[in-house]
């Protein structure tokens, strides 16, 4: 606003700043981007700071300190991230001149909390905006939170951050496809968790018209796999050690098919330690997940644990964001019988000792 100009007080300037931000605003006009400045402001005044006055923006008098939004300035904001796909708010979300609780962080959190039930994606970042959106959302499970805002901050500069970096040498991002199947332009179909992989490559034999691909963090298991496709002569199944959570989207958006069909099935829940009891399926794996569907694609969930499933299911309905349907509604969702007709080695092991399995189809919707 003072690159353009316009009046604000000198506390809130940096003045080693103001040839960078007109930069900004000249290469974000050449590129058509919008940017948007409040229109008002609520200010006290400095003698008397239980007085206060709404200014224009460009109206604030000397002796006057802007201390929170406006109502017209919020009523515009509310328009305005209405139509957001996505939403990133970094930093603190009122003034910190003054103490005393102001309406504009509660207003804000609000229009949050409801665009996040929609398809808007929104970001939260920096401590004190994370504490602003908590202490007044109900839903900040809706919302990614990122309280170490330098962190982020760097990201978006486009430094090399080590725990990306890491993320990178796990995993390469070129894989050649021709190397794992003859024919990669077939429909994709991707077991995570996929263990001693017999039931994958048992659906491979089925399903010649499929390419089928398991995720399985262990590295030893997955040779086992690797050999059992070789020996067996399997031409439409492979296998890749990898953390499928941090990996999924990397690796799967590379596909020259349609990802189909996505199987999680019995992941091990620790109930020793809480903080890890759901780690394979987070928001981050179930938004890849879903991205990468191709429409009516599906996605199968099982466990002989209730509550694993359970929660399971909830993680992608509240994530997915709409996009997903429970496909069939009967008995609460959960599915008597396996749709595909094979079993794997610990499904088989829960039915023959009488035990019950849950299961549920979700099916992509848009």
């Amino acid at each position: 606003m003072n690159a353009l100009g316009l009046s604000v007080p000198g506390c809130f300037v940096e003045q080693d700043a103001v040839g960078e931000a007109l930069k900004l605003i000249q290469h974000a006009h050449r590129r058509k981007i919008s940017i948007y400045f409040p229109n008002d402001f609520w200010c006290f005044n400095n003698s008397k700071q239980d007085l206060r006055e709404i200014f224009p923006s460009g109206g604030i008098l000397t002796g006057w300190t802007p201390i929170d939004l406006g109502p017209v300035s919020l009523k515009e904001l509310s328009s305005l991230l209405s139509i957001c796909k996505k939403i990133l708010l970094i930093g603190s979300i009122k003034f910190d001149s003054v103490k005393e609780d102001t309406v504009g962080a509660s207003e804000l959190a609000l229009m949050l909390q409801k665009i996040s039930m929609t398809d808007c994606d929104v970001t939260v970042v920096g401590n004190a905006a994370c504490n602003a959106v908590a202490g007044t959302s109900c839903s900040i499970t809706q919302y990614r939170m990122f309280k170490n805002a330098s962190v982020v901050w760097e990201f978006l500069k486009g430094r090399i951050l080590p725990g990306v970096a890491a993320l990178d040498i796990a995993y390469p991002h070129d894989l050649d496809w021709n190397i794992a199947f003859p024919d990669p332009s077939k429909p994709l179909i991707v077991d995570i968790g996929s263990g001693n992989g017999l039931f994958l490559l048992k659906m491979a034999r089925r399903w010649q018209n499929y390419n089928f691909l398991g995720l399985e963090i262990n590295k030893k298991l997955v040779r086992r796999c690797l050999n059992n496709v070789l020996q067996s002569n399997i031409k439409n199944g492979y296998f890749i050690s990898t953390n499928a959570t941090s990996t999924f989207r990397s690796i799967v958006s590379s596909y020259p098919g349609y990802l189909i069909l996505v199987t999680i099935q019995c992941p091990n829940p620790d109930f020793n330690r809480e903080e890890h009891r759901w780690r394979m399926v987070q928001r981050m794996l179930i938004e890849a997940i879903v991205d990468l569907l191709i429409t009516n694609g599906k996605v199968f969930l099982q466990s002989d644990i209730e509550a694993v499933a359970r929660r399971m299911k909830e993680q992608f309905i509240m994530y997915g964001k709409g996009r997903l349907v429970v496909d069939g509604d009967k008995n609460m969702g959960w599915r008597e019988e396996n749709p595909f007709g094979i079993r794997s080695d610990w499904e088989q092991h829960v039915i023959d000792r009488g035990a019950p399995m849950y299961r549920i189809m979700l099916r992509k919707v848009r």
